[in-house]
């Protein structure tokens, strides 16, 4: 393939406000063949983002599709993480390579989004296994390295079941001593207090009909599609059992670490084992993170919807 790829300025096909990119043709024919093959034969497609650390994916239906565009029809909570992310990944069983899109123009009263920019995301790999979300409000983390004297603070970034991310301040990052391999201790506290307990096992917490196990394979969405009257199931603790207090004290490994200089901070990965009393704090941890998206999804489609009626 040649390196000289042409190169267009997307030609506008619907009123849209969204300034053109510029996008590689190549890419773009070779990906509107396969949308159209895709419509054909009706195969599933799905749209793929992340919002606040949770992945949001839902199935969609292509509506048209013009020389370098394409219009789908898609879930009104898609349609709200769309608006705010402007940029999605289209995935399928016929998509050997997730496709990376920009979001041209959105119709959200017809449920319908137009894609342009089309490009084969070769360095994505698409949805996590794990849940892993961030906080609304900081949380302070005292994080003190193996053999270390002292604690230090940090910021949680985001967390799962199976790790954390956290923000320490440039001025307390030692090179000599933050390598990756290090075993740390940690402790803080999540709130959850006054949260119902879930049943953690492999983190299968549903609201509604759909599953939250985000597999590539499983994930049908994060079931943001609850309806007016519609309530979430929310099992209560089981007899006698305590609900978590949401401090948590655990051991783990420095992953990874990478430098926010813009910031003034790295931010480090770090991967533990919490026990079970741990696990389940985090899973309620991640419910009312999930019931406040919930919330403002709803919230934001309801608000775009009546803007494009207007």
């Amino acid at each position: 393939m040649s390196h000289n790829r042409r190169k267009k300025a997307w030609p506008n096909p619907v009123s849209d406000p969204l300034s053109p990119g510029v996008i590689c043709v190549d890419d773009t024919v070779e990906i509107l063949t396969l949308l159209r093959l895709i419509a054909r034969n009706e195969t599933v497609l799905r749209l793929e983002n992340y919002y606040k650390g949770l992945p949001i994916s839902y199935e969609a239906t292509i509506l048209a599709i013009g020389s370098d565009y394409a219009e789908l029809r898609c879930n009104r909570y898609q349609i709200a993480c769309l608006y705010l992310n402007r940029e999605t990944c289209l995935v399928g069983d016929e998509i050997a390579v997730p496709i990376a899109a920009q979001v041209a123009l959105l119709r959200p009263s017809s449920l319908s989004v137009v894609l342009h920019g089309f490009q084969y995301a070769r360095n994505k790999i698409g949805l996590r296994n794990q849940i892993r979300v961030q906080p609304d409000e900081p949380v302070i983390v005292h994080l003190r390295l193996k053999n270390a004297l002292s604690a230090v603070q940090a910021l949680l970034a985001d967390i799962s079941t199976e790790g954390l991310g956290l923000y320490l301040d440039r001025s307390l990052f030692l090179p000599r001593l933050y390598q990756p391999g290090v075993e740390v201790s940690l402790t803080f506290k999540l709130p959850v207090s006054g949260a119902p307990a879930r049943q953690t096992g492999n983190l299968t917490m549903t609201t509604g009909d759909l599953t939250t196990r985000f597999s590539r394979e499983q994930i049908r969405g994060l079931n943001l599609g609850l309806e007016a009257g519609e309530t979430q199931r929310k099992p209560g603790a089981p007899a006698g059992q305590e609900v978590p207090s949401g401090q948590i004290t655990a051991r783990g490994i420095l992953i990874n670490l990478r430098p926010e200089l813009h910031s003034q901070r790295y931010r480090l990965g770090i991967r533990f084992f919490p026990d079970e009393h741990t696990r389940q704090t985090i899973a309620q941890f991640i419910s009312l993170r999930q019931s406040a998206i919930i919330r403002e999804f709803k919230t934001l489609y309801e608000t775009i919807s009546q803007l494009d009626q207007a």
